[in-house]
Order: C-alpha cells, then structure tokens, then sequence
C-alpha cells in the first residue's frame, strides 16, 4: 500500500468509532510536537478478512520488510496499529511491538462507554431531555455496569466457548441468545439449554471439567473486580442501550441507525483523560519522539 510522506500513519480496525477515539489519541500525543498523521480504516489496506486479520496482515508485511519505519529524502515515516484486545491475551495472540497499541478492554466501544456519559448522549441522539436521561441511565459509567451484568450468563459462555476453541451457537459475533429483551435479564431456560450444549460439546473435544470451571470462573473474578470490560464485548452496549431507549423512551424515537448513532454520542462525550487515553498518548508519543519526530518539542 503506497502511502504519502506525512510523518505518522495509523490504521484502525473499525469505520464506527475508531477513527475519532484513536484520533483524538493520535492529536493529544501528536500536536504538541508538531508531527502530523494520517489516520486510516483497516478496508484502506487491500486484502481479505476482517479488519483485525488485515491489520496484523499489513504489520507483518511492513515488519517483514524493515518498513514499519521508513525514511525517504531525510523525511521519516512512522506506521502505527491500533487493534482491539478481544482475549487475545487469553489465547497468546498479542503482538508484542511499539508499533501496535491495543485497547484495554475487549474493544475501543468498551473504552467509549466506560468514559463516556451515557444520559448526555441519549439525550443529544434522542432529542430527549436532560432530566429523563439522567433519571433512566444515571451519572457517567454507572449504566454501562448494569448493562454488563445483565449479559453475564451470555458472557460466561462465549468466554468459555472463545478461550476453550468450542464452535457453536455461543459466540462474540452475535448478541445475547439468552436475553430475548437485550436490555432485560437473562431466560433460564436458555441458559441452561445453551450451557448443557456448550459444555457437552467442550467435554466431546476432550476439554476437562476443570477447564470448562475455570474459563467461566474467569469471567465472574473479572466481574468481581469491576473488570468485566475485559471480557464483554463492548459493541453489545450499543445494542443493549438501544433496546432500552425505544422501550422507555417518554417521546416517539426513530430506530433506523440508532445503535450506530447512540455509539457515536457516547464518543462525543468522552473526556480523553482516563488512564487507557493518557497511556496511549504517552505511547504515540514515545515512538515518534524515538525517531526524531519531535519538530515542536522541546525534547
């Protein structure tokens, strides 16, 4: 992929929101320097696959060719990744390079929502009033918890079925199957018809008991320290979100691209001073410093 002489080239998985978040990281670390970027979708990058596989595709190929930084009539060039974590640290998978910066949490819409202000955004996508907003989804990152664990049971399993290697019915791509109301609790029913399976299908690929206890007791110690964003997928939220807006909302609320415009908001809203935003402006920074890209610095 040719790429123009601008000094620092991201590329994102996503075309929702990754683009501002990592962006917004991207200025904060970049402007003080003076260093400008270029910051890209993973579909810019040709290739099949999702947008993790062509991301870790391209890094590879650059690292490969020594061109994950390159230096063209004096003028350097630095290439930056911005991935989502998934459990990729569950399973090994993390690559391990200054050039690949990974969220926290399992996915950049969890970092959205854990900084975000979800009754600000409700009420500016919406067009619902302040009072309402607070009063159904409370002060900021109170709401996001709620929603978590009301999707612990579908949690649980996608959880065993990812770090176990089980296919099936129960997996990250797809909402809750549990949770026939997104935004309400879980059907037993369902739970134990999907758990019985899930587990059947573990034992029959020779996976242990203790295994199969140990994969759902993760998903509960990371629950039990208020780390569930480790582990539930945050692109649920906005389908959850959605679902309680059109149920309670007190006006009329048209659903066409609701959960794509309600994620957005949220974005709109973060503050970028969290401790995952400041680490990775810290690292953004680091790197392009560390190849003389500090034309404002004082450095």
């Amino acid at each position: 992929m040719q790429m123009s002489r601008i000094p620092v080239f991201a590329f994102v998985e996503g075309v929702n929101v990754d683009g501002y978040v990592h962006g917004q990281n991207c200025d904060r670390a970049l402007s003080p320097l003076g260093v400008e970027y270029r910051l890209a979708p993973a579909n810019e990058i040709p290739g099949d696959g999702g947008g993790k596989t062509r991301l870790k595709a391209y890094y590879s190929y650059l690292m490969e060719n020594g061109s994950l930084v390159t230096s063209f009539k004096g003028k350097v060039t630095v290439t930056l990744f911005f991935m989502d974590k998934d459990v990729d640290d569950r399973l090994g998978l993390l690559i391990n390079s200054p050039h690949v910066l990974y969220t926290w949490f399992y996915d950049v819409e969890n970092h959205v929502f854990h900084e975000g202000d979800v009754a600000e955004a409700v009420g500016a996508s919406c067009s619902l009033a302040p009072n309402w907003c607070r009063q159904e989804f409370g002060g900021r990152g109170s709401w996001q918890e709620f929603a978590a664990r009301l999707w612990i049971e579908w949690v649980r399993l996608c959880f065993a079925a990812k770090t176990l290697k089980i296919s099936g019915a129960a997996n990250y791509g797809r909402p809750s199957a549990v949770n026939p109301t997104p935004h309400l609790p879980a059907d037993d029913q369902l739970v134990a018809a999907f758990s019985a399976k899930l587990k059947s299908d573990a034992q029959q690929d020779g996976t242990s008991e203790r295994r199969w206890n140990e994969a759902r007791g993760i998903v509960d110690s990371e629950y039990s320290t208020g780390s569930w964003d480790k582990v539930f997928k945050g692109k649920w939220y906005a389908h959850i979100l959605s679902s309680q807006v059109l149920a309670n909302s007190p006006n009329k609320i048209d659903a066409k691209h609701l959960s794509a415009s309600l994620v957005k908001h949220v974005a709109a809203t973060m503050q970028f001073d969290s401790a995952w935003s400041l680490a990775m402006q810290q690292q953004i920074q680091k790197l392009a410093i560390a190849n003389g890209l500090c034309a404002a610095s004082d450095e």
